[in-house]
C-alpha cells in the first residue's frame, strides 16, 4: 500500500520528469559547443546525419586555408538510446590534444532516418558509420564507441580497416551468448512495462544511481527507450548478426577494452566473452563503475585515451622502414 502510495505521488510529477533528461542533454550540447564544436550535418545513404566536430581544421569550411590537421582524429559512438552529447564529460580535454568527431546514429540526437522508415537495423546504422568515416573524416581514426556503439565500430573496423587506426570499447554489446534466449531478460528490461522496471534499468546501468535522482528521471528516461527507433532496433537484430569469438580473436585493429564491472545492464556473461575472446589487448576493469564508463569515471577514460593513443603512435614508428 506505502509502494502504491509513493507511485501515485511520483505520477504527479511526469510532467516534470519527462522534461529532466531533454533538459540536461540541451546543457550538455551547450557545453559542447561552448568548447569551440561546431555541428555540422551531411547526407549519408538517404538520410541526414547530424554530428559534432572540434579541431584545428573545419573540414566542410571550404574558406580554410588551414589545410590538414596534423592532430590525430578520434570518433566517438553512442550507444543504445543515447546521443552525441553523452561524450561531453570527456569532451573538452580530448579537444584539447585530438580532432574530435561525435555522431549522432540514424534517429538519435539531430539526426534523421531513411524516407518511410522508423528506424535502421544494425547493418544499415553499420554502414552510415563506415560511410561518415570515409566521407567526413577521410584519414585513420581512433574509434571511441561505448555499448551499441562499440558493437558497431567493431563491424566498421572489419569493414575498413584501413583508416580505422584503433579501437576503444566501453562496456560493448553485441556478445552472442547462448543466443537470443540469453538477451531476452534484458529486452524485458527495456520494454519498460512499468516505473519498477525503469528503476530498475536505470540502477543497472549507472552504479549507485542517487535515488532521488532515479525517481526524477524515471519517465523521461521510460519515454527515451520507448522510441520506435529503439525498440525496432532491438527487434530486428538477428541471431547471426551477434559477434562471434574470432571477430575479436583476429581483430584487424588494435582494440582495448574498459569495462564498468557493476553493469548489470548488459546479459550476464557479456564481459566474460570480450575479455577472453580478445588477443593481446588491454583489458582495464573499473570498479564503482557501471554502463557508462566515460559519464561515470571520465577522468579515467580520458587518460586512457591519451595513453593508448600514445601507444599507438609508438607502435607506428616501430612499424617505420
Amino acid at each position: 500500500m506505502r509502494q502504491d502510495r509513493e507511485e501515485a505521488l511520483w505520477a504527479v510529477s511526469a510532467p516534470l520528469s519527462r522534461s529532466v533528461i531533454p533538459i540536461m542533454n540541451g546543457f550538455a550540447r551547450r557545453k559542447i559547443l561552448s568548447l569551440g564544436a561546431v555541428q555540422r550535418d551531411i547526407r549519408l545513404n538517404g538520410m541526414t546525419i547530424h554530428y559534432y566536430y572540434a579541431g584545428h581544421h573545419d573540414p566542410q569550411d571550404v574558406s580554410s586555408s588551414q589545410g590538414v590537421s596534423q592532430r590525430q582524429p578520434i570518433l566517438l559512438v553512442h550507444g543504445l538510446a543515447d546521443s552525441a552529447v553523452t561524450w561531453s564529460f570527456i569532451f573538452e580535454e580530448l579537444v584539447k590534444r585530438y580532432d574530435v568527431y561525435a555522431i549522432d546514429l540514424p534517429g538519435y540526437g539531430l539526426s534523421g532516418l531513411p524516407n518511410g522508415q522508423t528506424f535502421t537495423n544494425l547493418d544499415e546504422t553499420s554502414a552510415v558509420l563506415t560511410d561518415f568515416m570515409r566521407e567526413v573524416i577521410g584519414r585513420p581514426a581512433l574509434v571511441v564507441g561505448n555499448s551499441m556503439g562499440a558493437w558497431l565500430a567493431i563491424k566498421t573496423a572489419w569493414d575498413i580497416p584501413e583508416i580505422v587506426r584503433g579501437l576503444i570499447m566501453l562496456n560493448p554489446g553485441g556478445a552472442p551468448l547462448k543466443g537470443r534466449v540469453s538477451w531476452q531478460p534484458f529486452l524485458d528490461d527495456i520494454s519498460c512495462h512499468d516505473l519498477r522496471g525503469v528503476r530498475r534499468v536505470m540502477r543497472q546501468m549507472i552504479d549507485h544511481s542517487p535515488r532521488p535522482m532515479v525517481y526524477l528521471t524515471q519517465f523521461s528516461f521510460r519515454d527515451i527507450f520507448l522510441r520506435q527507433v529503439v525498440r525496432e532496433f532491438v527487434a530486428a537484430v538477428e541471431e547471426d548478426q551477434f559477434l562471434q569469438p574470432e571477430d575479436l580473436s583476429q581483430m584487424p585493429v588494435p582494440t582495448a577494452l574498459i569495462w564498468g564491472i557493476t553493469d548489470r545492464f548488459l546479459p550476464k556473461g557479456s564481459f566474460e566473452f570480450f575479455r577472453d575472446n580478445l588477443t593481446d589487448s588491454p583489458v582495464h576493469v573499473l570498479k564503482h563503475c557501471g554502463h557508462l564508463p566515460h559519464r561515470e569515471q571520465p577522468r579515467f577514460v580520458e587518460r586512457f585515451i591519451e595513453q593508448y593513443d600514445e601507444t599507438l603512435s609508438q607502435l607506428q614508428r616501430t612499424a617505420m622502414p
